[in-house]
């Protein structure tokens, strides 16, 4: 149990009061919160990431991340199995050396404190790169927002969805309903940079489920910070935890090709 103290003051020009009311709040059980997002780029090699920490109460600034978890990566198509390493140097990562392919299976497993969870079946979704980036001279309602024009060519040949991440814990997603097969130009505003600054811009493949997801997280989470920290309710994953399903993870695990440009903001 947690409690929080409210002050009501109640005040006049010559006098005033305080009553204190004591409130005391249920803290859910501590949830494994699961960021995995493996990314393929057909010019450059990553080392898969996946982040793996605790939920706390919704007070509670602070992140207790994971260091003891088994994770793997199961190649179903292949019958092969791909171990992560947690990074001692960063307390709560655990990386892998490894280019997912197309058209396979993939099943992410952790176990941890005696438990097994599990991913739905993924495979790699495509995207395409980004054809230009442009500073735009478009203000919204403080009237000193930088304005970044994206331009993307979309496939036509197959039904796309995207996920751009646009750095700072800021996302946006998109599917090609209205611009399949064409080229599409749209605006995203940063509130915080200014001239000098950079703005690092990504696009990654995403299937419907993953689009589903992100767009509910960032829903919750628009007026900034981490998609994948306490939301103000609960979105679900595809992550399960076998052994108790009632204690379910957060997070979601996906791997999609993508693409990165930047831009110097004047």
């Amino acid at each position: 149990m947690k409690k929080i103290i409210l002050y009501l003051c109640i005040g006049s020009l010559t006098l005033g009061c305080e009553d204190v009311i004591e409130l005391d709040l249920n803290t859910a059980a501590p949830r494994l919160a699961i960021d995995a997002r493996l990314k393929v780029n057909p010019n450059e090699q990553f080392t898969q990431l996946i982040k793996l920490s605790l939920t706390g109460g919704f007070y509670n600034q602070n992140t207790t991340v994971v260091t003891n978890a088994n994770v793997q990566l199961l190649d179903l198509t292949n019958s092969t199995i791909h171990t992560f390493i947690h990074d001692s140097n960063t307390p709560g990562n655990y990386t892998l050396d490894f280019i997912p392919s197309l058209n396979t299976n993939y099943k992410l497993t952790i176990n941890y404190n005696n438990e097994v969870y599990e991913s739905s079946v993924e495979q790699l979704m495509p995207t395409v790169p980004i054809d230009n980036l442009e500073q735009g001279g478009e203000t919204l309602f403080q009237g000193d927002e930088k304005e970044v024009l994206v331009t993307i060519t979309d496939d036509g040949s197959r039904e796309d969805y995207y996920i751009f991440d646009f750095g700072y814990n800021l996302f946006l997603a998109t599917k090609d309903e209205f611009y399949q097969g064409n080229s599409f130009t749209f605006s995203y505003f940063y509130d915080d940079l200014e001239a000098g600054d950079t703005a690092e811009i990504s696009i990654y493949g995403a299937n419907e489920r993953y689009f589903n997801f992100m767009t509910a997280i960032i829903e919750q989470t628009e007026e900034g910070g981490d998609p994948f920290d306490t939301t103000p309710t609960t979105v679900r994953g595809n992550l399960y935890n076998i052994t108790n399903p009632s204690q379910y993870p957060l997070g979601y695990f996906s791997i999609g090709e993508t693409y990165s440009a930047s831009l110097l903001l004047e």
